[in-house]
């Protein structure tokens, strides 16, 4: 074992931590504190502003709340499926 992490460890790991997923940071912001301004794109391009700016954690916040909320969906269709039969 090298210590190296594969892709997928990466990404997950961005995903739960609330990284941005390419990689690339895009503002000034860290995992408790919310950016104040964008960094590596013009100012006229205007892309997702909230999410550019909001803190690490609320990211993930709502990165791993659309998961549950998904995973919440799947498990009660199946439920009602099983008792339906």
């Amino acid at each position: 074992m090298t210590g190296r992490r594969t892709h997928r460890q990466v990404m997950l790991l961005r995903f739960v931590t609330g990284q941005p997923m390419n990689g690339r940071r895009c503002s000034d912001g860290t995992f408790w504190r919310r950016g104040t301004r964008t960094i590596g794109r013009p100012p006229y391009i205007v892309t997702w502003q909230w999410w550019t700016l909001a803190a690490g954690w609320q990211r993930s916040l709502v990165r791993l709340g659309a998961v549950l909320a998904s995973l919440a969906i799947v498990a009660l269709t199946a439920t009602l499926v099983l008792v339906t039969t």
